[in-house]
C-alpha cells in the first residue's frame, strides 16, 4: 500500500502491522475451532458406530445361539428373543448407512415372525426354531454388519433372506384368504 492510501484509511506503517497481526491471529483462531470441532464430532459418529457394532452384534450372535441351541418352550425363550430384537431396534438406527439400516430392520421383521419363515402349505405354519433359514438369516445379518465395518458395501440378501420374507407374505396372503 502506498502513504496516500494507509493515510485515507487512518493508518500509519506501524499500525498496519499491529492490524495484520490481529486478522492473522482471528483467521487462525477460526480455523484451529472448526478443525477441532470437526475432529470432535468424527470421533463422536466413530464412537457412536462403534456402539451400534458392538450392540448389535451381541444381539445378533445372542440370538444365533438361542435359535441354534434353545427348543422353543417358555415365555423365558420368547422373552430372550424380544429382549434381543429390542436391542436391534434401538441400536439399529445409529448405523449411517441407510442400506444397513433397512436391511437391520428387515432381520427384525423376519425374526418377529420366526414361525412363519418356512411356510411351504396351509396348516403347517409352525416349525422348530432351530430351522437353517432362521440361521441363515441371523448369520447374512452379522456379514452386513461386518462388511459395513470394514468399510465395504453390504451383501446382497442371500438365498435364505429372500426365501424367509417370500415365506412370511406367502403364509400371510394364505391366511388373509382363510
Amino acid at each position: 500500500m502506498d502513504h496516500q492510501t494507509l493515510a485515507l484509511l487512518g493508518l500509519d506503517k506501524d499500525s498496519l502491522g499491529a492490524v495484520f497481526g490481529v486478522v492473522g491471529t482471528l483467521l487462525g483462531a477460526t480455523v484451529a475451532f472448526f478443525g477441532i470441532r470437526y475432529q470432535v464430532e468424527r470421533q463422536h459418529k466413530e464412537a457412536q458406530l462403534d456402539y451400534a457394532t458392538k450392540e448389535c452384534g451381541r444381539a445378533l450372535l445372542t440370538l444365533l445361539r438361542q435359535f441354534r441351541t434353545e427348543p422353543v418352550s417358555d415365555g423365558a425363550w420368547t422373552e430372550i428373543v424380544a429382549d434381543q430384537l429390542d436391542a436391534l431396534k434401538l441400536t439399529s438406527p445409529l448405523f449411517r448407512d441407510k442400506a444397513l439400516r433397512e436391511r437391520l430392520a428387515k432381520t427384525v421383521s423376519i425374526l418377529e415372525e420366526w414361525h412363519y419363515t418356512v411356510f411351504d402349505q396351509p396348516n403347517r405354519d409352525e416349525y422348530d426354531a432351530a430351522s437353517p433359514i432362521i440361521l441363515a438369516v441371523l448369520k447374512h445379518a452379522i456379514d452386513c454388519i461386518g462388511t459395513h465395518r470394514r468399510g465395504e458395501k453390504i451383501p446382497e440378501p442371500n438365498a435364505a433372506f429372500v426365501q424367509a420374507q417370500n415365506n412370511i407374505s406367502t403364509y400371510w396372503d394364505w391366511a388373509s384368504e382363510s
